[in-house]
């Protein structure tokens, strides 16, 4: 049987596109190995800012200094991290010799720069000036979140109580806090798992009801997932896991149940149940759309430009991230601008146009500018490509 012209030209497509996203991938691989070669730090500067009156510094244990003035100690810092809103930040931190705070300075975040700058100027720094190294330093227990940053202020808790127990045991000689991290597990992971079951249920043949059932998760999403928990997926969060900024799964179960619960239906049915579905910013557009009748408009002479155009961009984001080591430096999203009101003027401006658009050409950001929809058709190619490859290896053996 001879393929036809349109058959060769579909067969050359898929082989170019394989190919572009080997060179991706490759591009991505040396970008992780560049911004490890970065990544070295040095924690002297931080020490001689957090203790100035001392004349030297001695190491007393893993991670933990000394700072001495003539023969007397008159401080200990330490360096502690947490995972925040965009991936690990880090803190060094001061304790004075009767295990006080006396002061920390941020060593390293990749938070959205309006989070952290909201924290600092809402006085949460001076919150934690002054605690005992033996308090729990858990927001919600003895310290108090900023609202509208609230995973960078937990984060930086965190940092701050992880390196002042370092401290304890390895400067101050005392006993560790009894820290033990207890499971996660409420309404958000709740919600996430009944959307879940939802998109299983409309996915089924012969089911009667999945139109309805499909605005019904998009409402639940935009309304719960976006405005409410402020939780929707970026490629900040496929960064960090690329960046190996895994986060502790008893406090972060919904970031797993998201992420795994994707690539299992992709693995199993290769749909993707979070898009489509349930996906925020991609409910508030098709709202805006119904509201203005909007269709799927696609100029076909613009159509190659625009589909490279998103996958460039979505490459672009990723191999800052990896060389910056900063999961959101790259990240251009606008899910912040609209569900907690935080972002840069351009955001907003974009945030705008693209309100605006929607009320007459479907999902535009989804269609032509989100870095995650490239994200998943590259998951959808190379499970094609494993699935023929794998037949073909079965057809082999004898």
């Amino acid at each position: 049987m001879t393929s036809t012209p349109a058959s060769h030209l579909k067969q050359q497509r898929e082989l170019i596109d394989r190919l572009l996203a080997v060179i991706a991938l490759a591009t991505i691989v040396v970008a992780h190995f560049i911004g490890l070669s970065w990544a070295e730090e040095d924690v002297m500067p931080a020490l001689q800012e957090l203790l100035p009156d001392a004349q030297r510094f001695e190491a007393v244990s893993d991670n933990v200094f000394a700072g001495y003035r003539g023969a007397q100690i008159i401080g200990y810092v330490a360096t502690g991290d947490a995972f925040g809103y965009g991936g690990t930040l880090e803190v060094a931190v001061a304790v004075d010799p009767q295990g006080k705070v006396d002061n920390f300075v941020v060593l390293e975040d990749r938070e959205t720069p309006e989070y952290l700058l909201r924290v600092e100027r809402d006085g949460f720094f001076d919150t934690l000036i002054g605690k005992s190294c033996q308090d729990a330093f858990r927001v919600g227990v003895d310290v108090d979140a900023i609202t509208g940053a609230t995973y960078t202020s937990e984060a930086i808790a965190k940092a701050v109580g992880k390196g002042c127990r370092q401290i304890s045991t390895g400067g101050l000689g005392l006993s560790a806090l009894n820290n033990s991290v207890k499971i996660k597990f409420g309404a958000p992971e709740i919600t996430l798992i009944l959307l879940y079951a939802a998109g299983y249920i409309g996915h089924r043949r012969g089911f009667k009801y999945t139109r309805l059932l499909r605005w019904i998760t998009m409402i639940v999403g935009l309304v719960v997932l976006g405005f409410w928990f402020n939780r929707p997926l970026t490629i900040g969060h496929i960064n960090q896991l690329l960046l190996g900024f895994w986060p502790d799964w008893h406090n972060n179960l919904y970031w797993y149940l998201l992420i795994g619960g994707i690539l299992l239906v992709f693995t199993a049915e290769n749909k993707n149940p979070y898009c489509e579905w349930f996906c925020p910013f991609g409910a508030a557009q098709e709202c805006l759309g119904a509201l203005g009748r909007a269709k799927v408009r696609s100029a076909e002479k613009f159509k190659d430009y625009l589909k490279w155009l998103q996958r460039g961009l979505a490459w672009l984001a990723i191999v800052l991230a990896l060389i910056f080591r900063n999961p959101g430096i790259s990240s251009y999203e606008v899910f912040s601008a609209l569900f907690d009101q935080v972002g840069s003027t351009a955001q907003f401006a974009l945030l705008g146009i693209v309100m605006m658009t929607s009320l007459f050409i479907r999902r535009p950001w989804c269609n032509y500018l989100c870095p995650l929809r490239p994200v998943t058709e590259f998951i959808q190619m190379a499970r094609k490509w494993v699935i023929s490859l794998w037949k073909i290896i079965v057809r082999e053996i004898p």
